[in-house]
């Protein structure tokens, strides 16, 4: 009698239970389940959307070396026009290397040259504070590398200068290539102490580049035969 009770007390509560869980269901369910639903479809686009992005970076990867090997081969033209296409598209940093070497076609002895489109590109791209800090560090030197030519006057190259300040720091990426500028800067102004300085310094810096140490050197070298030439003459 007592198991056939206790039996029964089982039943019932198991049917209560059952009872509660489809009350339950029926206040809660759905909302659960679409919950779960929309988690699954957010998860589920998430993986399509890394998935595609993935794909198309691959995508505009191989069309930016297809364009250097097109630029490598003196194939101009049509680096220019893939370079171009590139430089359009939404992936960044693709984009502005795209639209820096644009600026580097446009700089080239041939048909397609046009400094003063090149000149805009570094400038859009320097002033830019979306474009990567090291992208509008070198966009920055190759604008007052393009632009040193052209001015003359004291204002235009001081404010050359100043551009530079940036690219100049410690920790710099393009340090020792905005040093070189600079120099080249007080040599045009006729500043020959200051450039024999920044080019003796260059040329001492181990961090410098191979090529860029030798130029500084020879050029500090002539600079301080200059120099003792010009401290005679005073002396005369």
């Amino acid at each position: 009698m007592s198991n056939n009770f206790d039996q029964f007390i089982q039943e019932v509560e198991s049917d209560l239970r059952q009872e509660k869980f489809e009350q339950l269901w029926k206040k809660y369910g759905k909302s659960v389940s679409v919950g779960f639903g929309v988690i699954v479809a957010l998860s589920l686009s998430f993986n399509l959307w890394q998935h595609y992005q993935a794909k198309q970076r691959d995508i505009i990867s191989q069309q930016f070396v297809n364009a250097q090997t097109l630029m490598f081969s003196k194939n101009v033209s049509d680096a220019l026009s893939a370079m171009e296409g590139i430089s359009k598209s939404s992936h960044r940093t693709y984009s502005t290397l795209a639209k820096l070497n644009v600026a580097s076609i446009l700089r080239m002895e041939t048909g397609h040259k046009d400094l003063s489109k090149a000149e805009t590109i570094y400038k859009e791209l320097m002033e830019n504070s979306s474009v990567e800090h090291m992208f509008r560090e070198l966009a920055t030197v190759q604008y007052v590398s393009l632009c040193l030519d052209k001015s003359t006057s004291s204002e235009e190259l001081q404010s050359l200068l100043k551009l530079l300040d940036v690219c100049t720091k410690e920790a710099a990426p393009y340090r020792h290539l905005a040093l070189e500028l600079k120099g080249m800067i007080e040599l045009k102004q006729k500043n020959y102490e200051k450039a024999s300085e920044i080019f003796v310094a260059i040329a001492q810096d181990e961090k410098s580049p191979k090529d860029l140490r030798l130029r500084a050197q020879i050029i500090a070298q002539n600079l301080a035969s200059q120099l003792i030439d010009q401290a005679s003459k005073d002396h005369q």
